[in-house]
């Protein structure tokens, strides 16, 4: 497969909290897509920008000798996180913005302004898991779902995944034929690839699908789901749902994508 260089998988480096593990599997997943790996931070004052700048080009030349095959850079820019997730999506071309374990208020707001999803790390497991060997999407009435079958697709294609679908299962009729239409969808768009995915069953509504999965997530290398398309008072008072599911899985990555915006599609 040709490399499309202008696509990059962004790292995180202004936090050290679980950066080791965060770059061991974005350089797995820039080997597997075949997308530049990108060290990034930003800063605010010049005095910082120079000690970011000697943190990076130190990780830098570190990483490229322990991976020569994978294609590296830097990228330094100026301001708060959430303001520079258009730059970081046109002109940078950003397609994965991976972080450490926890999705935190300061991430939350830069989330729900990118065009690409957010990855976190979690905790190692004891014995090296085979990276995303088998992945879970749940699957709830919502049309945006679509998006995290398509990130599932990608890993499926170009790793190799086994993909796990979660459907809700709703007694409301309306959210039922919803959630069926989903799954209808789903199975006509994987049957077109030669990767392997099943349903699973269960009795759980859409309404606490997510917190299922949470709880299924340690049987699995990786869990992708959709965050909130709107978020309400409520949301703002106790933390959106996407918060709290990231926040308590332990031992899963969590791939999560952001409804609000159109999404950059990966080029292969």
């Amino acid at each position: 497969m040709a490399r499309i260089a202008d696509q990059r998988i962004i790292v995180w480096c202004n936090s050290e909290n679980h950066l080791s593990q965060t770059l061991i599997e974005a350089i797995h997943m820039a080997q597997v897509f075949e997308k530049e790996l990108c060290l990034f931070a930003h800063f605010r004052r010049t005095r910082q920008k120079h000690v970011l700048e000697q943190k990076l080009s130190g990780m830098l030349e570190v990483l490229k000798k322990k991976f020569p095959e994978t294609e590296m850079s830097v990228l330094l820019l100026k301001g708060k996180l959430h303001t520079l997730m258009e730059k970081l999506g046109d002109p940078y071309n950003t397609i994965l913005f991976c972080a450490g374990n926890r999705l935190t208020p300061s991430l939350l707001k830069a989330f729900y302004r990118s065009g690409f999803p957010f990855y976190f790390s979690k905790n190692a497991p004891d014995k090296p898991r085979n990276r995303f060997a088998n992945i879970l999407i749940p699957i709830d009435f919502r049309n945006s779902t679509k998006e995290a079958t398509l990130w599932g697709s990608y890993f499926g294609r170009f790793n190799n995944s086994e993909i796990y679908l979660l459907p809700a299962s709703d007694r409301d009729p309306e959210l039922k034929q919803k959630v069926d239409g989903l799954t209808g969808f789903i199975k006509k768009f994987y049957s077109s690839f030669l990767f392997h995915y099943r349903f699973i069953q269960t009795n759980t509504s859409s309404w606490n699908i997510h917190n299922e999965a949470a709880r299924m997530a340690s049987d699995y290398s990786l869990l992708i789901f959709t965050g909130s398309l709107n978020v309400s008072l409520i949301d703002l008072l106790t933390g959106p749902f996407e918060k709290r599911i990231v926040n308590k899985i332990s031992d899963c990555p969590v791939l999560l994508v952001n409804p609000q915006k159109e999404m950059y599609v990966l080029c292969s």
